[in-house]
């Protein structure tokens, strides 16, 4: 019996005034599916999937670079190579805490090559995912961040990573 059916009231074979058995068996069973929707309503608004703040994306940004890194301390680096997404990710997570990166920085950054580094900077520049400015106090010196474009990129790409459970680990969630 859903919701939506009509109740159908037996035939009535107690006394007037007085409920018969089948009808209020019915009427609660009815009452106990509204209780049971109402209950699965609210189980779906709380586990409802929310947009992840900022601050846990540039975690799960960090998480990423990092194993990364620890990935090429222990594997031979000329197995892997993303500079590109190293600086991406770089970009994205180290500007928050206060480091500005330096076209060189950015290089490092990548762990490869300065000539490599600086070919994937002028691809990324190209593509129109980060852009150089000046230093402000060192004329010799420019400043690389991401630009509009490559931050809403990165960050719909960390969004839907955050959601997998091999990639989100409850301590970037609770951070």
């Amino acid at each position: 019996m859903s919701r939506q059916d009509p109740l159908s009231p037996p035939v009535n074979d107690a006394g007037p005034g007085e409920p018969d058995d089948e009808i209020m068996l019915e009427v609660n069973v009815r009452l106990r599916l509204d209780e049971v929707a109402d209950l699965e309503a609210e189980l779906l608004r709380i586990s409802a999937r929310r947009e992840p703040t900022e601050k846990e994306l540039r975690q799960l940004a960090r998480k990423i670079y990092e194993s990364r890194r620890m990935r090429d301390g222990i594997m031979d680096t000329k197995l892997f190579g993303e500079p590109a997404w190293d600086m991406l990710l770089a970009l994205y997570y180290l500007p928050a805490s206060g480091n500005m990166l330096t076209v060189s920085g950015l290089c490092f950054c990548a762990g490869v090559p300065q000539t490599t580094a600086h070919r994937w900077q002028s691809t990324l520049f190209a593509q129109g995912l980060i852009e150089r400015g000046p230093h402000g106090t060192d004329r010799r010196m420019q400043f690389v961040r991401l630009t509009k474009r490559g931050r809403e990129l990165l960050e719909r790409y960390l969004a839907r990573l955050f959601h997998c459970g091999k990639f989100a680990s409850p301590s970037v969630r609770s951070s």
